[in-house]
């Protein structure tokens, strides 16, 4: 499980250069060094134009929902891998309405599951000094008490590589390389193939130290 991120300062830029998705003209990007669950995050996600980028509310919110506190009671900042065709509230998403989460670094408190965590926390950075773009999926939510729309998302997570299990820790997000962008956004791509593309990532594409987001610099 994935508990929380962190964005840095030229985010944007590099998501255009590399991703050729410009930020949405009516949203500022700030960066955060501790994104937490029901705030905002990077995401980026198909249009009539192209890919766009822009700030989601993080926790998937189906319609129904009748407040963000939903994200948090049913835990769904992340979606696992193993349940999206089967699942209400990942199902139709899933086939239809994909996106692609992009942060700086996320944050682990290691420690085995179901067991108080001792530990400190790690920081997972890109071992190539560059963002991680995780696999998610995407909906609209209409909030009933100010009638406001939000896009929403949540992250898909997949077994752990090794360095992540040796921290020890039981899920990792599911990291998608740029080769697999173009296809997880194309409503089109058959859910087979989807699914292949969720899977731990080589461990090399990691760098793991000691630190939480209090020390993660967001310059």
């Amino acid at each position: 499980m994935c508990t929380c991120t962190g964005t840095k300062k030229g985010l944007p830029e590099a998501v255009l250069q590399r991703m050729k998705a410009p930020w949405a003209k009516d949203q500022i990007f700030t960066p955060n060094h501790n994104i937490r669950p029901t705030s905002l995050i990077p995401a980026v996600r198909l249009t009539e134009d192209g890919p766009v980028a822009g700030n989601y509310l993080w926790g998937f919110l189906p319609q129904r929902a009748p407040s963000r506190d939903f994200v948090r009671e049913w835990s769904t900042f992340n979606a696992r891998d193993d349940n999206l065709t089967k699942s209400r509230l990942y199902s139709q998403p899933f086939r239809e309405s994909r996106s692609l989460v992009v942060v700086s670094a996320w944050f682990e408190w290691p420690g085995e599951r179901g067991k108080k965590k001792t530990l400190p926390p790690c920081t997972i950075t890109p071992a190539d000094q560059g963002f991680f773009v995780m696999a998610g999926v995407w909906g609209s939510w209409k909030d009933p008490e100010t009638g406001t729309y939000h896009d929403t998302t949540t992250m898909i997570t997949t077994e752990p590589n090794e360095a992540i299990a040796d921290l020890p820790h039981h899920r990792m997000p599911a990291l998608l390389p740029p080769s697999a962008w173009e296809a997880w956004l194309n409503p089109d791509t058959p859910v087979g193939v989807l699914q292949d593309m969720l899977h731990p990532t080589p461990d090399e594409w990691l760098e793991i130290a000691v630190g939480g987001p209090k020390d993660f610099q967001v310059e």
